[in-house]
């Protein structure tokens, strides 16, 4: 560093369009989109694909991927339900005779791969732009690799087990171990991590499209993801599952569709907050904000030991509340309206000792006590 030199993180400004994402390489391919004439939701899905790529300790393709879209022409916004649901043969009944109610690591845990009808059924109900040209740069850093950062190195090593084989078979997935390991050992920072058989998808999946863009772009990217969910990627995926042990099965894949749907939300003292549904954790943060809109957080000065402590302790209930009510509207009945009611906040915030931390899980006693049980 240099003498009288202080490093920062620099504010960032600009005069025709910004994007921010976990990754410099999904901020480059938003930004990317955006020089091509792309809209928000262009780039989005493009930055999204990329840490499909680049982050494959968080998420992955074949994994989850809940998004929230403003539409600024409408004024209205959306969120897309991508969690995947888990297959019809998981019943309670077969956990308990197969593995006395323990859920085993490794395919067991497979749900419907969700992101990929995600990011599709965004692009065609909000995009502009084609699958092919959104997936180029993901793409070509699956083809042609990336240097991996420490972070993804450590990742590797702390969790090499969990990517590699099923814990309780004992059985070695070649496939993993060929992509994230050179001769046994996990990769090393700076070495590039090369994904041949994503691109290999990416491309099938462009392919697809463009054998049907004579329909239109929105009925070719339709097509892409059917044969994702419908076609020989379906058939492949499962067939791999099942040789696993896994449940998986094709009509898991074939029934399974996202769902576009208008996203629960509150209001914190001006602002208007929305989160993806309570299919996943997203509305902890509302129920948090609610909570803590009862205080005076300016008055306990940022970051003190008072406003810490009021911040995890609301976070605690909120949690607790998501443990005990949050599941998917499809088979449960969960009280959101009422668990985002400004009443409830209240009884929530009484329950905050600010002399003592709460051990252990909070109490989730829910809005039935103090009678709003509204089901939305």
């Amino acid at each position: 560093m240099a003498i009288g030199i202080e490093t920062h993180r620099p504010l960032i400004t600009g005069v025709s369009h910004i994007a921010s994402t976990g990754h410099y390489l999904a901020t480059a391919a938003a930004y990317r989109i955006l020089e091509q004439g792309g809209n928000a939701t262009d780039a989005g899905v493009a930055a999204g694909l990329v840490l499909n790529v680049v982050l494959p300790q968080y998420t992955s393709f074949g994994g989850v991927a809940p998004i929230l879209i403003y539409d600024k022409a409408s004024n209205q916004t959306k969120s897309i339900s991508g969690l995947g649901r888990w297959p019809k043969s998981a019943s309670v009944e077969y956990f308990l005779k197969n593995h006395n109610l323990e859920l085993p690591a490794g395919v067991l845990r497979t749900v419907t791969p969700s992101a990929a009808d995600a990011w599709l059924t965004t692009l065609k109900n909000f995009g502009t732009m084609k699958f092919e040209e959104v997936v180029r740069p993901a793409w070509e850093l699956a083809e042609n690799g990336f240097p991996i950062p420490s972070s993804l190195h450590n990742a590797l090593v702390k969790e090499g087990d969990k990517l590699v084989h099923d814990e309780g078979e004992g059985v070695f997935w070649s496939t993993s171990m060929d992509v994230f390991f050179r001769n046994g050992i996990a990769l090393q920072t700076g070495q590039v991590l090369v994904q041949k058989d994503l691109a290999n998808t990416f491309n099938r999946l462009i392919e697809v499209e463009k054998a049907y863009q004579s329909l239109g772009r929105e009925e070719a990217i339709q097509s892409a993801r059917d044969y994702f969910y419908k076609g020989e990627i379906a058939e492949e995926m499962v067939a791999f599952i099942q040789s696993q042990g896994g449940l998986l099965s094709i009509d898991d894949l074939a029934e399974f569709s996202v769902e576009i749907e208008t996203p629960p939300s509150i209001t914190y003292k001006d602002c208007e907050v929305y989160s993806c549904g309570p299919w996943c954790q997203g509305p902890v943060t509302l129920q948090t904000l609610k909570i803590l809109e009862t205080y005076d957080l300016v008055s306990m000065g940022h970051n003190s030991a008072s406003y810490l402590h009021t911040v995890v302790e609301a976070l605690k209930l909120a949690f607790a509340d998501r443990h005990n009510f949050y599941g998917d509207p499809d088979f449960v009945n969960v009280p959101m309206e009422g668990l985002l009611s400004g009443d409830y906040a209240k009884t929530r915030a009484d329950m905050i000792d600010h002399n003592r931390a709460r051990g252990g899980n909070a109490v989730a006693r829910g809005p039935l006590e103090i009678s709003i049980w509204r089901i939305i």
